[in-house]
């Protein structure tokens, strides 16, 4: 999921609501802790609204075994079984699961008021209103899904009061009005919890986003300041950082420092674009001689300046850096790129390599296995390029048709 740190601040509704992306962000993060936490407040609940059995002995004497029946035998097995259900649905019906769940609750003192004709079981009607608190302030139900469960709740109350039989008309309005207030007090609760929680975690997420836009941009920066911008190989600067680290330890390594046979007839003959274009076609060549990660032996290829490239290899020794230096000439001159330019009867583009070894078990300093690299290369121009030369104790330079 990508998400920008531009803009997040204002991915809320009037109801809460994160954006689509934003809740399935925040659904990642704090799904699991939000079903863990319905799950024991639902457990938690069942063990409080069981409690009223014992004032149903004196408030609801005429109904009183309906009442025990009611809520032990229906809204406490349905209770436990929707706990269970909570952990193991997506989000939404998890949400909905809550929801459905406190209707029930709520709908059974509601009920029970209304079916009874004992002299004290008007006071149940201040346990349907415990509920509502309940579901907005401990179960604290999304606030969209707190302003539906709470007007219906008032709905439910004033069908209740307004339909009872034998209720004193004067309850019939100040027990609604009563039930109101303990709605309209749990619902602006649940809205202030639930504004802290979306805003606090869009403030939260907006610094975590900026604070990853950063250091994808250091890590950017730092690439594009490694990275020639012709040729997408690595630049000088790297070259120079890594060989600085590898001729400093006791492994093998090889140097080879390879030359475009008469570039500047080539530039002078076709132009600066072409010549670039001939420099990006080499070196998406040599990108094919570096193996993956992990890959034995280390292969760097990097672009040394102008027309020179630098490949650098450790653990190998002079047979495998001369035939890995033969292979570059040979498919140099195999991927044909014409150079009308040339006088010496070749009519495509090629190189010159000079090699240099460190052997293992030495360690020697950058420079000098550069110059005797360099001095290399030049021995193979000397000697008619297209081919490659090993600097002095490597072995004989060797010409590839």
């Amino acid at each position: 999921m990508t998400a920008s740190a531009s803009g997040v601040g204002s991915r809320l509704d009037w109801l809460l609501r994160f954006d689509d992306d934003v809740d399935a962000r925040y659904e990642a993060e704090h799904g699991a802790e939000r079903a863990a936490g319905l799950r024991q407040i639902v457990l938690i609940g069942l063990i409080f609204y069981n409690i009223y059995n014992f004032t149903s002995i004196t408030l609801l004497p005429d109904i009183f075994e309906l009442s025990v029946i009611a809520r032990l035998g229906v809204v406490t097995p349905v209770s436990l079984v929707l706990a269970w259900l909570i952990p193991r649905v997506a989000p939404v019906n998890r949400e909905r699961i809550a929801f459905h769940g406190m209707v029930g609750a709520l709908v059974m003192p509601l009920l029970l008021f209304w079916l009874t004709d004992a002299p004290l079981g008007t006071y149940t009607f201040g346990e349907a209103i415990l509920v509502v608190v309940y579901a907005n302030m401990l179960l604290a139900l999304r606030f969209r899904a707190a302003l539906a469960y709470t007007v219906m709740a008032c709905a439910l109350a004033v069908l209740a009061a307004g339909t009872k039989a034998g209720l004193d008309p004067a309850l019939r309005v100040a027990l609604p009005l009563q039930f109101a207030t303990g709605c309209a007090f749990s619902l602006y609760a649940n809205y202030r919890m639930e504004a802290l929680r979306t805003r606090e975690y869009l403030r939260t997420l907006s610094a975590r986003l900026a604070s990853e836009a950063e250091a994808e941009a250091r890590r950017r920066y730092q690439g594009l300041s490694h990275t020639d911008a012709l040729t997408g190989l690595p630049n000088r600067r790297f070259l120079d950082q890594t060989t600085e680290a590898w001729f400093a330890d006791e492994r093998a390594v090889a140097l080879l420092m390879i030359d475009i046979d008469h570039f500047k007839l080539f530039n002078d003959t076709l132009g600066h674009p072409e010549g670039d274009a001939c420099l990006s076609r080499v070196a998406a060549l040599f990108a094919t001689f570096v193996p993956g990660p992990g890959t034995a032996p280390d292969v760097l290829a990097a672009r040394f300046g102008g027309e020179e490239f630098t490949f650098v290899l450790r653990d190998v020794g002079a047979l495998e850096a001369a035939r890995f230096a033969a292979g570059l000439v040979r498919a140099v001159e195999g991927i044909r790129i014409a150079h009308p330019g040339r006088t010496d009867g070749i009519a495509v583009v090629t190189i010159s390599v000079g090699v240099a070894l460190k052997p293992e078990g030495d360690t020697c300093a950058r420079a000098a296995l550069f110059d005797e690299a360099d001095q290399a290369l030049y021995q193979a121009k000397r000697r008619g390029r297209n081919r490659y030369a090993l600097a002095d104790g490597g072995g004989k330079e060797a010409a590839v048709a």
